[in-house]
């Protein structure tokens, strides 16, 4: 049987099919909310770390990832507020699948493309690709939803897991 549940940024109503969470590439266990840092590393370190503790990453994951940060940086200007994409090589990850955290006090990450600039992320959005070639498909599902900026508001002003989990799960899809 599905729910009828309502999205809070639009009057759209979508329908959560029980058991589906299994197969949706956000997971759950993998969102944080007000992530506290001093910096980007931290950050991202930070987020890692629960990829590696629930087993879809492995443990070289955290490093991995501030490491590809360093020569090919993942902020981006998105509607509204920074975001960014953080990722590591496929050697690094078990499962595919996406987390989400959203920063308390933005630190400096540097724009894809032009280092040079400085942004702020709110919201990251960290990428687990266990096969190489499903890199460029994920980041397509997700260039949608950055240009929606009632969304990102949205996400950001979620308090807990399970908000950003049902706002954010249908729209990533499987």
């Amino acid at each position: 049987m599905r729910q009828k549940q309502k999205k809070p940024y639009t009057d759209r109503i979508v329908y959560v099919h029980p058991g589906k969470e299994a197969t949706m590439l956000l997971k759950k266990e993998l969102i944080k909310v007000g992530v506290e840092a001093k910096d980007a590393e931290e950050a991202l370190k930070t987020v890692a770390q629960g990829f590696v503790d629930n087993g879809y990453a492995k443990d070289s994951f955290p490093q991995a990832v501030c490491d590809r940060e360093v020569v090919f940086a993942t902020g981006l200007p998105a509607q509204g507020m920074d975001i960014a994409i953080p990722h590591s090589d496929s050697i690094h990850v078990n499962q595919t699948c996406i987390g989400i955290a959203t920063i308390k006090d933005p630190v400096e990450f540097k724009m894809m493309g032009s280092p040079e600039i400085t942004l702020h992320p709110k919201i990251l959005f960290m990428l687990a690709i266990a096969e190489a070639h499903a890199q460029i498909e994920m980041l397509q599902k997700l260039m949608g939803i950055l240009q929606e900026e009632e969304l990102l508001k949205a996400c950001y002003a979620c308090t807990t897991a399970d908000e950003i989990y049902d706002l954010m799960a249908e729209r990533i899809g499987d």
